[in-house]
């Protein structure tokens, strides 16, 4: 028992040192950058919650727009997941990266084809964002919106150039899956767009 206690207070301290070596990495400290106990870094902490005026504060004082928490989430995912258009409309002005991928491959455009936050795309889609890139799944935006049904965001992708018959890692396409789950304003989109069965 005491042995077991002495090897969990050892894996605490480890954590703690860890932690604080990267709160007080070089440069840091003078950026404000530091760890919640959320494990997200000041810039995402503020992305996450839709915090428009810490975001711009902490861009003005050189934090980079690309930030990521220690989940590897960049901002502009997390405020793209939380449907928060001025603080996407920030990191987007301010040239995040808008492809930038979290770890599991998915970007902001993802997220939001998958929430259904038409002006979310249509921002990253301004901001040059790739239409076609897919996540570790194979699942573009394009095939997300489909999946879920999300006619308009579908319609969008469509005018920016989306590709209508890639495949994700199942072999499935944006109309396959359309039709999968019964999504009939979405087929009728893809098929006159082109997409074939």
């Amino acid at each position: 028992m005491v042995y077991r206690l002495i090897g969990l207070a050892r894996s605490i301290v480890a954590c703690v040192v860890a932690v604080t070596a990267l709160a007080l990495a070089p440069g840091a400290g003078a950026q404000g950058v530091g760890v919640d106990i959320y494990q997200r870094a000041p810039l995402a902490e503020a992305a996450m919650r839709g915090d428009v005026a810490r975001l711009r504060g902490l861009l003005l004082n050189g934090q980079s727009p690309n930030g990521v928490d220690l989940e590897g989430r960049p901002a502009i995912l997390l405020a793209a997941w939380g449907n928060h258009v001025e603080v996407v409309e920030a990191l987007v002005e301010a040239k995040a990266r808008v492809d930038q991928r979290d770890r599991i491959g998915s970007t902001a455009m993802i997220a939001a084809a998958d929430r259904g936050f038409v002006r979310i795309v249509e921002l990253l889609i301004e901001g040059k964002g790739n239409v076609n890139l897919e996540n570790r799944q194979g699942m573009t935006p394009l095939i997300v919106a489909a999946q879920k049904g999300h006619a308009p965001i579908v319609e969008l992708l469509i005018k920016a150039g989306a590709k209508l018959d890639q495949q994700d890692l199942g072999g499935r396409t944006a109309l396959e899956w359309a039709q999968l789950n019964n999504r009939r304003q979405v087929v009728d989109l893809l098929k006159r767009a082109g997409a074939k069965s």
